[in-house]
């Protein structure tokens, strides 16, 4: 499937945003061959991610304070490392970082895995009418903690540019064979920057279970259904959090950051072309 979104109109792009340092890295142990759960916040509480075991090398974008965890040695630890790689948390009590406590020059998570971060598809670049997919992977590994590759948040251009060519597209030029993109391609780019992301078809329940477990989602719809748009165009856009109401981020509206129900959301969903999340 395809997102074609061809838009005359060009929005300004008003962005704040901190990168994140370095990743630093680390090896899991102390588990007594349990393994480590990887979980979608800094808590014991939040979902699942999997597990990782002992010996595993990781990289650390950054880290959060949350729920206090005592290792199988008695040692207890707030402290959580987030990996981008595994899409989660990881109990800093069961990491050898090298340090007592915080890793110097890695930088606070702000307790959750990133900020939501309005990005606009509209730069004057060849494909800006087709770039909701690349401008949503960009705002998505935002919202994950995560700084997209050729990201800089006064020229945002470069990291859409960067998560086409990561989709496998010439950003340079306009095919017009080639109209938008899709859920693989979305998944392609995430993985490129390292995060592993699920794509998962005709299930809003669980996409929108995955938002409210702490982690950001990629949407396919279609812009009619949305309150600040009415364009009938099949579109991506990112679905960046859940504080009682969905915080979403719409590439091809006003950088700010919306909030929607659930219904508003399963009526963007419910659509030709949509009805697929691709959940980071």
């Amino acid at each position: 499937m395809r997102r074609l979104l061809l838009l005359p109109l060009l929005v300004a792009s008003l962005l704040t945003a901190t990168g994140v340092a370095s990743a630093a890295p680390a090896t899991v142990g102390d588990t007594d061959g349990d393994g480590l759960t990887v979980r979608s916040r800094p808590t014991t509480a939040s979902t699942s991610l999997g597990l990782v075991f002992d010996g595993r090398r990781v990289d650390i974008s950054c880290q959060a304070r949350g729920q206090s965890v005592t290792n199988t040695r008695g040692f207890t630890s707030d402290l959580w490392d987030y990996v981008p790689a595994l899409g989660g948390y990881l109990a800093d009590a069961y990491v050898a970082t090298g340090h007592d406590y915080r890793i110097p020059g890695v930088p606070d998570c702000g307790g959750s895995s990133g900020s939501p971060v309005p990005v606009s598809q509209f730069h004057g670049q060849p494909n800006q009418g087709e770039d909701c997919g690349p401008a949503s992977v960009v705002s998505a590994l935002l919202a994950a903690g995560v700084t997209p590759r050729g990201w800089t948040a006064s020229r945002p251009v470069t990291a859409i540019n960067q998560a086409r060519a990561d989709m496998g597209y010439d950003p340079t030029w306009n095919d017009p064979d080639q109209f938008g993109t899709g859920e693989a391609d979305v998944k392609r780019a995430l993985a490129r920057n390292g995060v592993t992301a699920t794509v998962v078809f005709n299930d809003l329940g669980r996409v929108l279970a995955h938002v409210r477990g702490g982690r950001p989602v990629v949407l396919a719809g279609n812009m009619v259904s949305l309150p600040w748009s009415g364009r009938n165009v099949p579109h991506f856009l990112t679905v960046a959090g859940y504080d009682g109401d969905y915080l979403v981020l719409d590439p091809a509206s006003q950088p700010i950051v919306y909030r929607a129900s659930a219904a508003t959301l399963g009526a963007y969903f419910d659509h030709h072309l949509g009805r697929a999340g691709v959940l980071l």
